[in-house]
């Protein structure tokens, strides 16, 4: 049983840490978009298009939401 909770707990967590960084000019946002690829982030009404990193640059914080697609609604994982 307690290997059975103790699976429970490593695993509820992978999500967040499976999640890449979208880099959009002075915006850093999660997502689930592949590495190297388009993404957007959302702030104060603004959206700006980035590329996804494995991780945030150094001193950087996540300071927005995922956009849309926008200018790139065929990439994959947009719908």
């Amino acid at each position: 049983m307690r290997y059975a909770v103790f699976l429970a707990l490593a695993f509820s967590g992978t999500g967040a840490y499976a999640a890449n960084i979208c880099q959009a000019g002075k915006l850093t946002c999660g997502t689930t978009m592949p590495t190297g690829g388009y993404c957007e982030c959302t702030a104060h009404g603004t959206t700006e298009g980035g590329t996804v990193v494995p991780k945030p640059p150094p001193h950087r914080k996540v300071n927005a939401t995922a956009g849309g697609c926008g200018a790139h609604p065929g990439t994959p994982g947009c719908g």
